[in-house]
């Protein structure tokens, strides 16, 4: 009886050891994962983007070319159009990717525009000796723009992934021009005579200046084939100024025009077609 009991137990002891070496073994395999997702985990992104910009001039401190005696300088104040001309920008988007974060470097040349206009009176004793001067004046900047931003997927996996950016940038004034019309109102016959003074356009550079700021917004990616769309919409603003407000500006000097302090704010709405640097080959599809 006694015998029978050991060789039981034997058995037993053995099989709860074979159970548990089985179980051991089953519990230290892991599930294969997704190859794509093991491929987009760390990856490098290289591709071209082009977008649409609306650019608002902030003046900071105002300033004019003349000195008012017996009326008050907020008269002669320029009046600006927020966010009313397109300007463009195209470049290269340069992406490090790993689980979720991305570094994201984008040099591009960028044209922003904005303009504003400002108005000159002269007044005699009667009501009808009146002489208007108004200016209406759209100021093209070219730039280099070197933009630095930090992306983070909302969405970490599947071919459409949204997410939020922020970072900072700098920007390299390449030139700057400004094409001024002038219109001229008579009311010495008793009604208004509308005229036009020309349209005059000036290299202006030396009146600008490098500038830097930050910027955020948000996008998403579209994964097809072995390619990734990516649309972004970003708002950027200057944190230095972009002028020089004691710069001479050429002709216009003589009318009283003269530089505010300007800080720029941009809308900013890209599209980027970029591909993953690490090559893919025959035997493995990602998408």
């Amino acid at each position: 009886m006694i015998q029978k009991d050991s060789s039981f137990a034997s058995k037993l002891a053995g099989l709860i050891i074979l159970m548990l070496i089985a179980g051991g073994a089953f519990a230290q395999k892991k599930p294969d994962k997704n190859p794509l997702e093991s491929f987009l985990d760390t990856q490098f992104w290289l591709g071209l983007k082009i977008g649409m910009n609306y650019t608002q001039a902030y003046p900071d401190e105002r300033n004019t070319g003349f000195s008012p005696i017996d009326y008050s300088a907020d008269s002669l104040q320029k009046s600006y159009d927020d966010f009313a001309l397109p300007g463009a920008h195209m470049g290269l988007e340069m992406n490090f990717y790993h689980k979720g974060f991305s570094a994201s470097f984008q040099p591009a040349y960028k044209r922003s525009r904005y303009k504003y206009n400002s108005a000159l009176e002269w007044r005699g004793e009667q009501a009808n000796n009146r002489f208007e001067t108004r200016y209406d004046v759209e100021q093209r900047l070219d730039l280099i723009e070197l933009p630095l931003m930090i992306k983070y997927d909302v969405i970490k996996s599947g071919k459409i992934r949204p997410f939020v950016m922020a970072g900072g940038f700098h920007s390299l004034i390449l030139s700057a021009q400004k094409e001024v019309e002038i219109t001229q109102t008579d009311y010495s016959s008793g009604n208004p005579l509308q005229s036009s003074g020309g349209t005059t356009t000036l290299g202006v550079k030396d009146a600008f200046k490098n500038f830097w700021g930050v910027s955020g917004g948000a996008g998403v990616n579209l994964d097809y084939w072995n390619i990734r769309t990516v649309f972004e919409v970003n708002y950027k603003r200057s944190l230095t100024s972009a002028t020089k407000p004691n710069e001479q500006q050429n002709e216009l000097a003589s009318l009283g025009e003269a530089n505010d302090e300007i800080f720029l704010r941009d809308i900013n709405v890209s599209l980027s077609f970029v591909f993953p640097f690490r090559f893919i080959d025959q035997q493995f599809k990602a998408y």
